[in-house]
């Protein structure tokens, strides 16, 4: 047990901050997970019609992380974080103090759009403060903070949802507040890890060191294909997930009224939980894992929970799914994250992030027309849903397979021992 934890031992403070922060606004972010209640039991609009405005919503967020990515490499990425967080908690506030209707929905859509936009600036950060050898640890500790805060944010969610929305979104404003404040006071520039010519061997692999700026970042992707075929195919393996935040609270709805919002909330409450007993079991399991393999995994464990909603919707039946489902999301994330920070240049890290949360973006908005309009034409067939997604999951498993070669062949020396 001691090894688990201690694991995170010896990284810079900076990153132990924005663990805190992490966890503190996971604490208040629990409004997005009832949108789809909010729409369809507070505004009573259909499921078709609820799906297709949040699809919509997501394609606005397309120039926000581009524009969020290209903030991130030119001005201070912690000045970005405070800025866009200020604009998010007013958003918030004002969202609690006005009538609910469509208008309260365009606010959240709205505060999403500037956590969109900083959301580079933050993934910076966490490779910012850590080495190459400690970007694993970095990001799976961050993650961790995210979903500790977030066992609570569920929870309080499910309670708070039939009739203290209002109280709900007060909070949420005031996490990110707290998260906020600590960034302003304990995250300092200067404590980087260094980009001097000396350190950079030790702190940089050979993949991550800085190159001219005025370089286009698709060049830098076109010396590097193989990240483009990861970062397509890692958009159409992440079909499946943006399938759950969708269908499984439709499906509840269905089944069980606004009773099911209670329902989601400890749903995710579980999903919290899992993630913090296993990120650091799995963080140490896998050490000796390259990150494709545990991507493979990851989403096989993460197809055969979706298998589990698909079956029924008892209770016991869904928190077994939610609980595979979560494990394979934790070897995911411990594949997926720093898959990308290890292999572009540091000077570039906004930018492909920024293009990153864009095309994941367009892949979740396609996703969910594409279940609107599934939901439409088979007058809401959710095991029809469920078993098309199994289907992409599987072969995105396969897809990435066939990657492994040409990764390891692009970048060598990150698959020495």
């Amino acid at each position: 047990m001691k090894q688990l934890f201690s694991q995170y031992a010896g990284l810079k403070r900076e990153i132990y901050i924005l663990f805190v922060g992490k966890l503190v606004t996971a604490m208040g972010s629990f409004v997005w997970p009832m949108l789809t209640f909010f729409l369809t039991t507070k505004l009573g609009l259909s499921d078709g019609t609820s799906t297709l405005l949040i699809a919509t919503a997501s394609v606005l967020s397309f120039p926000a992380a581009l524009l969020g990515g290209k903030l991130a490499d030119r001005f201070s990425r912690k000045t970005i974080i405070i800025i866009f967080d200020f604009l998010t908690i007013s958003l918030y506030l004002l969202a609690a103090v006005l009538p609910l209707t469509i208008a309260t929905a365009a606010i959240l859509f709205l505060a999403g759009l500037f956590q969109t936009i900083e959301s580079p600036a933050y993934d910076a950060l966490n490779a910012d403060y850590s080495t190459s050898k400690q970007r694993v640890k970095a990001y799976s500790l961050s993650y961790l903070g995210f979903n500790l805060g977030y066992i609570v944010g569920a929870s309080v969610a499910g309670i708070l949802f039939e009739k203290f929305l209002r109280l709900a979104f007060c909070i949420n404003g005031l996490a990110i507040l707290v998260s906020t404040v600590l960034i302003i006071f304990f995250v300092h520039q200067k404590n980087a890890v260094s980009q001097d010519a000396e350190a950079m061997s030790e702190n940089y692999s050979e993949y991550e060191l800085p190159v001219d700026e005025k370089i286009s970042v698709m060049t830098v992707l076109r010396q590097r294909p193989v990240l483009i075929y990861m970062l397509l195919l890692g958009c159409f393996a992440s079909m499946p997930s943006n399938l759950v935040g969708i269908l499984l609270p439709l499906q509840l709805k269905d089944a069980m009224g606004e009773a099911g919002a209670t329902i989601y909330g400890y749903l995710n409450s579980l999903n919290g939980f899992v993630v913090i007993l296993f990120t650091p079991i799995f963080t140490v399991l896998l050490r000796r894992f390259t990150e494709i393999p545990k991507t493979i995994l990851g989403l096989l464990l993460f197809v055969a929970g979706i298998g589990f909603f698909s079956i029924h919707t008892a209770t016991a039946v869904l928190f077994v799914g939610m609980f595979v489902f979560t494990l394979g999301e934790v070897i995911t994330v411990l594949g997926n994250n720093p898959y990308t920070s290890r292999r572009v240049p540091a000077s570039h890290r906004g930018r492909v992030g920024g293009i990153s949360t864009v095309v994941h973006s367009v892949f979740s908005s396609l996703t969910q027309y594409m279940i609107s309009f599934m939901l439409i034409a088979t007058q809401s067939n959710y095991r029809l849903l469920w078993t098309v997604f199994i289907v992409c999951g599987l072969v995105s498993a396969g897809l990435y397979g066939f990657l492994y070669a040409p990764d390891k062949k692009t970048f060598p020396k990150l698959y020495q021992k």
